[in-house]
């Protein structure tokens, strides 16, 4: 059998070939002294990026979701607030992205431990079983999709940023995610060892309890990292001509059937028909697209994300694979038509954020290394995802 341990000769081959080259000692000596992609930033696309655009929807500030993962529900709450700013004739709008937070948390334990229970009671206790693993490896995770937004907006509604604002642990998230973690993982635990002890003869009213005793360590964590939200709140605000507004009290859910109710295009029918299920169900018509152009996963199929959902009961994650051209296509329609485009990219490739650039030429890694990448000039986008190299 070959030999094919990295052995002395081995070793002193490759060091012999990178010691001998001019080019990596330079390399050697700028990324030594300061970040790669500072060395690598390629000026001349930098240069080649046009900052103007065509179609500019809008002037409100930027929001900011600082050191958490809630890119989907910040992005998916803009698609709908320069609209409801125009609507209100104000400077300024947005919503409460810290009140969704703290539901989409609670509902999300509640999710997990109630899957974890359906599996464990009917035999795949194994914590090794993918399925399990996963769910227990992601508890409390930040992210999310347009779904869970739907979910969110129908069960509980929206407030105003003032109505509940951002805390220190709201946009930093990684003390909060992680006692809940715990806490998931205990409780779940648990409910496997009742399980286990039971056999044949647990109890569900068993499981239930110690579920709901779970749920109450789950409830106060979240209520000790972003506080708790409010059950009603005065809605007042002045518009740009100076002309003051006090709208009343409202719920969550009459806050939300009230400034969706203003979208041009919003919930339409009876005027009094701002429902719950009426909201949600405009909210569901929006329909997600992507470019998988993995052979495997045809153009014009549907598809959807097994356990992508953030709700006991509610719909997987689902979306349309159509390809880059008609993504452009119907994005740049949006735009044209006033509606923002919410998105998900790989945003973590030939990125540069304080510039705000993306370009596929951004970072001359290779040519700073003297290497050849699977991410380098000619690999598609297919053979990087297949290789675990990119992502949707």
């Amino acid at each position: 059998m070959p030999d094919f341990s990295l052995s002395t000769g081995v070793l002193a081959e490759l060091r012999g070939a990178t010691a001998s080259d001019p080019a990596l000692r330079v390399a050697t000596n700028a990324v030594t002294s300061t970040d790669v992609d500072s060395v690598t930033l390629n000026r001349a696309a930098v240069t080649a990026v046009d900052p103007t655009t065509e179609i500019k929807l809008d002037t409100l500030g930027v929001t900011d979701q600082k050191q958490s993962g809630r890119c989907w529900m910040f992005a998916g709450l803009n698609v709908f607030r320069h609209r409801i700013a125009a609507a209100l004739n104000v400077e300024d709008f947005e919503f409460s992205e810290v009140y969704l937070q703290f539901f989409d948390k609670l509902e999300k334990a509640n999710r997990v431990l109630r899957r974890l229970d359906e599996l464990f009671r009917s035999g795949v206790t194994d914590p090794d079983d993918r399925l399990v693993d996963n769910l227990l490896a992601h508890a409390a995770d930040d992210g999310g999709q347009w779904n869970y937004l739907v979910n969110l907006i129908g069960a509980y509604g929206v407030v105003p940023r003032e109505a509940m604002g951002e805390t220190f642990n709201s946009g930093n998230t990684a003390q909060m995610d992680a006692r809940l973690q715990t806490a998931l993982r205990a409780t779940a635990w648990a409910v496997r060892e009742s399980v286990l002890a039971a056999g044949d003869g647990v109890s569900a009213d068993t499981t239930a309890t110690l579920i709901e005793s779970g749920m109450r360590d789950i409830h106060r964590i979240l209520a000790t990292h972003l506080g708790l939200p409010p059950e009603r709140l005065l809605w007042q605000y002045r518009d740009k001509d100076g002309d003051f507004h006090r709208e009343g009290e409202f719920t969550p859910a009459e806050f939300r059937d009230r400034v969706f109710g203003l979208l041009a295009d919003g919930p339409v029918g009876d005027p009094g028909d701002r429902s719950a299920n009426h909201v949600t169900d405009y909210l569901a018509e929006y329909v997600c697209l992507v470019d998988d152009p993995r052979e495997e996963n045809p153009y014009g199929a549907a598809y959807s994300v097994a356990e992508e959902t953030n709700m006991w009961g509610t719909a997987d994650f689902s979306y349309i694979n159509v390809g880059a051209g008609e993504l452009k296509r119907i994005a740049e329609a949006s735009l044209a038509d006033g509606e923002p485009v919410w998105f998900a990219c790989d945003v973590n490739r030939q990125f540069a954020a304080a510039l705000g650039i993306w370009d596929a030429d951004l970072y001359e890694r290779d040519a700073l290394y003297g290497t050849t990448t699977v991410s380098g000039p000619g690999t598609s986008k297919a053979d990087q995802m297949r290789s675990r190299e990119s992502m949707l």
